[in-house]
């Protein structure tokens, strides 16, 4: 008896993808494209707080100036009041909502406190800079 060489039964090859290895695939970046635009979001919105601050530290920074090249932590109304504007105006690099004061807890020494109130868009918390201005004479 001669053996008989029967064909091996032909496998089929594996081509493309199947339909649930695709819906995966689109599911898995859909979450990485969610998350990449959150953290995109939360970084612009530092970015806006740390530019608001910036420009509150550039306001009373300027009325301290001031204050030093007079000598003297007594500005004229008229100073103080132009830049309590400027602090409310945000077409002049200033804020929004920006309110300036200037406190002189103890008159006896040239010392006095500059304080910016704003709230940022979007937010219910409002922020605060200030910076202590003393003169020696």
């Amino acid at each position: 008896m001669k053996p008989t060489l029967r064909p091996l039964p032909h496998r089929r090859r594996a081509r493309g993808m199947t339909l649930i290895e695709i819906l995966c695939a689109i599911l898995v970046m859909t979450l990485g494209l969610l998350g990449l635009v959150s953290v995109m979001a939360k970084a612009s919105q530092a970015t806006v707080a740390t530019d608001d601050a910036q420009r509150a530290a550039s306001l009373a920074n300027e009325l301290a100036t001031e204050m030093w090249l007079r000598g003297s932590v007594n500005v004229p109304a008229a100073t103080l009041a132009a830049w309590r504007t400027r602090v409310a105006s945000p077409t002049d690099m200033g804020l929004a909502t920006g309110v300036g004061s200037v406190t002189q807890p103890n008159t006896s020494i040239n010392y006095a406190r500059i304080l910016i109130t704003w709230q940022p868009p979007g937010s219910t918390t409002p922020r605060q800079y200030f910076t202590d201005v003393r003169l020696n004479n």
